[in-house]
């Protein structure tokens, strides 16, 4: 039997589109907090917008250990990596009306947004002045709604087929 240690992969060397398949598993948040910058083929391929389709900034231990403009700093780096193809956004606490605004105004493709106890949020006004949104599931929890601020988003999003209020 061989004794010999097995041999340490160069994870550098894996192709780029296997590389950013790794930091999608990996998720968003950490790729901003340093995974993407392992090694140069690391940093390519968390420059590839595919790698920030899906940001899901709620459930991750960061949103309790970071400050808010911290996380609202990593929300817009994301929304700016993602070159407009980010369908997917999930935040807790740090999220305000304006960057609500600035996720719909650059995301064209975005389909599911969930929000969870953002109290400094007014969703009916920022979604009425926002353009017509592709969204087909909205889920807010512990978020205060007005009956005009749920007729304006209804209003503002033809698409919807889940509302989780």
């Amino acid at each position: 039997m061989d004794d010999a240690a097995p041999r340490a992969r160069d994870w550098s060397l894996l192709p780029l589109d296997v590389l950013s398949s790794i930091l999608v598993r990996i998720g968003a948040v950490d790729v901003l907090m340093g995974a993407g910058l392992v090694c140069r083929p690391w940093l390519e391929a968390a420059k590839l917008p595919e790698v920030w389709r899906a940001v899901d900034m709620d459930k991750h231990e960061v949103v309790f250990r970071k400050c808010n403009a911290v996380l609202r700093a990593m929300a817009k780096a994301a929304v700016d990596r993602s070159d407009g193809q980010l369908r997917s956004f999930a935040g807790k606490l740090f999220v305000t009306n304006e960057l609500i605004k600035y996720i719909v105004e650059r995301s064209p493709s975005l389909t599911t947004l969930r929000l969870v106890s953002c109290h400094d949020l007014f969703l009916g006004s920022v979604i009425h002045e926002s353009p017509p949104l592709e969204l087909r599931s909205l889920e807010l929890y512990d978020i205060s709604l007005t009956v005009g601020d749920l007729t304006a988003v209804l209003g503002c999003c033809p698409l919807l087929e889940v509302l989780w209020v």
